[in-house]
């Protein structure tokens, strides 16, 4: 990824140093200015969720430090490589969100960063060009505020790693008083603050970690207060190169987030959040696989075809037990490898295991089925798609990790009909049926195909925009 990124850079700052007609734009004594003002954006670095040491850091250091340089033309293209190196940055993030299947083939290129940094500098408007290439939707700027506060505290003479130990509640718990201060929910560090302004701000931090907000200081809290505030800082930078890596696609089109560890799906257009929903994902056995692809067709009623390692595993016992009964309970068919369905009372069941299974159990469609009655299919190689389900208690819990790897959506209804407005009223009255259609699954295509973002982030804003650390359920981020 670095390697592409490099050399991308250096045909940027060839076609810089062609537009600028081999001109220097940083040394010359006209241009202080303009130096100036690319070391006060070099010096934002930590503020932007960037590392100031890919930006030239010994060559800046030497010159605010009046050591002249040997070669003025080769330092001055140094300084414009940075200057586009931080600037792609900022505008599209530091790296491409990893995922194990990328159906988009993403890449953000909405901006010529090149152009607009020879433009800015030629029209005397460099000032402006890192307002004008940030991200303006509200969610980033909620995570550049955070990251402003985390950067201030760790800079702060008197920091020192604190872990809370007692679970008391008061103003003797003086490790509890340093992390809610580290953590911006005090302005000073005060040993004298009363007991009920205290459990206001540990019920604010009981919301940032998805705890319920009584004030009480049980295990699951003090673990999560005791996360270090480097790697609280590491995971908002994460969030936010992120967010720019998505923006460009978000500027055009609605695009669906879902971010696992939130157990949340997100449907983004430009600077709105269009509609929030509720998921359940991946169990820690049986993950949910972060991935990128499109939504291309919505099925009302669909079939659910058991997975081969649910069919054997979970189920198979439970047949051999009674074939009939228990698939008529589930609504179950057995078909053969051709698709042809099958009377179950012709099956050796008994002979069957999870090495010798040659059938497919597939669940009718109906409101009972494991989908619900709706499910929005993308390509992928993990049999993943976003579904609705009966099992709607499932949603009220706040760590919603409950599933095989497919991903359960509260809303499923309310985004199809945002996705294809115009098959909005068919979707209505196929819910209204309540009922299977007796010709089987209703599939709408989607013509125009709305991608999907399946990433892992365990900072991220919720459906108000401020920031929550989810639970690192996968272990992506030891």
């Amino acid at each position: 990824m670095r390697k592409k990124a490099c050399l991308l850079l250096l045909l940027l700052v060839q076609y810089f140093t062609v537009a600028a007609g081999q001109q220097m734009y940083w040394l010359p004594a006209d241009c202080a200015a303009n130096r100036q003002t690319l070391f006060n954006y070099f010096a934002q670095s930590e503020l932007l969720g960037l590392d100031p040491h890919d930006y030239a850091y010994t060559l800046v250091q030497q010159l605010n430090a009046g050591i002249a340089p040997a070669d003025s033309a080769e330092t001055d293209k140094q300084l414009s490589l940075a200057a586009i190196a931080f600037f792609t940055d900022v505008t599209y993030g530091t790296k491409a969100a990893r995922v194990g299947y990328d159906g988009l083939k993403y890449t953000p290129t909405c901006y010529d960063i090149s152009a607009l940094l020879h433009q800015a500098l030629a029209e005397n408007t460099f000032a402006q060009l890192l307002n004008r290439l940030e991200p303006t939707c509200p969610e980033y700027r909620s995570i550049k505020r955070m990251i402003a506060i985390y950067t201030q505290r760790l800079q702060d003479s008197g920091y020192h790693p604190v872990n809370v130990i007692s679970n008391v509640v008061d103003s003797t718990n003086h490790p509890l008083i340093d992390k809610l201060y580290q953590l911006g929910y005090l302005d000073t560090v005060s040993y004298n603050i009363q007991e009920d302004s205290l459990r206001m701000k540990v019920r604010a931090a009981q919301r940032l970690f998805e705890f319920m907000e009584d004030g009480a200081l049980r295990r699951g809290v003090i673990e999560e207060l005791n996360i270090p505030l480097e790697k609280r800082l590491s995971e908002l930078k994460h969030a936010l190169n992120t967010y720019r890596w998505l923006n460009c696609i978000r500027q055009y089109q609605s695009v669906i987030v879902v971010n696992i560890p939130a157990a949340g799906l997100y449907l983004y257009q430009g600077d709105s959040l269009l509609l929030y929903s509720r998921t359940i994902v991946g169990k820690e056995r049986t993950p949910t696989s972060p991935l990128t692809s499109r939504i291309d067709e919505i099925i009302m009623y669909p079939y659910w075809t058991v997975p081969y390692n649910i069919a054997t595993r979970e189920l198979l016992p439970g047949i051999k037990g009674n074939p009939v009964a228990y698939l008529d309970a589930g609504n179950y068919q057995v078909l053969d490898r051709s698709g042809k369905i099958l009377d179950p009372t012709t099956i050796d069941w008994q002979s069957l295991s999870r090495t010798n299974f040659p059938y497919t159990i597939r669940q009718m469609n109906g409101c009972d089925n494991s989908l619900g009655i709706i499910k929005l299919n993308f390509f992928n190689p993990y049999s993943t798609y976003l579904h609705d389900t009966p099992g709607k208690s499932y949603f009220m819990f706040n760590k919603r990790y409950f599933s095989h790897g497919c991903i359960r959506v509260e809303d499923a209804i309310p985004l199809a009909k945002l996705l294809l407005p115009a098959e909005a009223q068919r979707i209505d009255s196929l819910v209204k049926m309540a009922a299977a259609p007796q010709k089987g699954p209703v599939v709408i295509p989607v013509k125009q195909k709305t991608p999907v973002f399946i990433l892992y982030e365990v900072a991220w804003p919720d459906q108000r925009g401020d920031i929550r650390f989810y639970d690192d359920v996968y272990n992506k981020f030891r």
